[in-house]
């Protein structure tokens, strides 16, 4: 079997590692402070730490993280919303163009933001666009997907998103489109933990026990 090292290392050089498993191995490795440094500095330490390549895609997912978690741009620009939507999907934050998210893009950033952190409201432009996006996939305001109604909401939750995955997990039922990607995504992500023996147990964790357990066992 593969060391914890290695595996690490094949996940910070892999251009699929999700956003979430970028962060728990980064943070992981340098705690809180991390989230300070410059994304050179980042890429420097984890090359000599971890005798690696980061790929561009680990990269601009972790300055994605960066923003998400040190920063509110998620929640009230629609740039950057739609800039680290784009990043956590694909790897490629398309900073300089404008280059529309997908409903179930959409949803995964949302997902993904709420399973590294609190949500705080989310502004005006936000709402206006995916309430427009929304109606034109044929959602009805009533009817939103569990994650882009927590958008909506004056006081969305972390852990109504968590508890609602952790449900999903469990039946495929009456599932619409949206949550057949979400639930894809996850079990993606659920994968990539499960390779890396010091972080097998971490989707459950974020999933079952509230972030602060987690963010607790990501710097142990």
């Amino acid at each position: 079997m593969a060391s914890d090292e290695t595996m690490k290392r094949q996940a910070l050089e892999g251009t699929e590692t999700g956003a979430s498993v970028v962060h728990a191995i980064v943070r992981g490795q340098y705690g809180d402070e991390v989230y300070d440094w410059d994304p050179s500095t980042v890429f420097l330490e984890l090359r000599d730490d971890f005798r690696v390549e980061p790929s561009s895609e680990v990269m601009d997912r972790w300055s994605a993280v960066q923003i998400m978690m040190t920063t509110d741009g998620f929640f009230k620009r629609l740039d950057a919303f739609m800039a680290i939507c784009n990043t956590f999907a694909t790897g490629q934050p398309f900073f300089h163009v404008f280059d529309p998210v997908t409903v179930e893009e959409a949803a995964w950033g949302v997902t993904e933001v709420a399973l590294n952190r609190e949500l705080l409201p989310f502004g005006y432009q936000i709402q206006k666009y995916l309430q427009q996006l929304l109606r034109a996939d044929g959602f009805d305001e009533h009817d939103f997907p569990p994650a882009l109604a927590e958008v909506f909401d004056r006081r969305p939750s972390s852990d109504d998103i968590r508890e609602g995955l952790d449900e999903a997990r469990a039946s495929v039922q009456n599932q619409n489109n949206i949550e057949f990607y979400i639930e894809d995504q996850m079990r993606d992500m659920v994968h990539q933990f499960n390779a890396i023996p010091s972080l097998s147990d971490m989707d459950d964790m974020i999933l079952r026990r509230g972030l602060d357990e987690f963010t607790n066992k990501a710097t142990e």
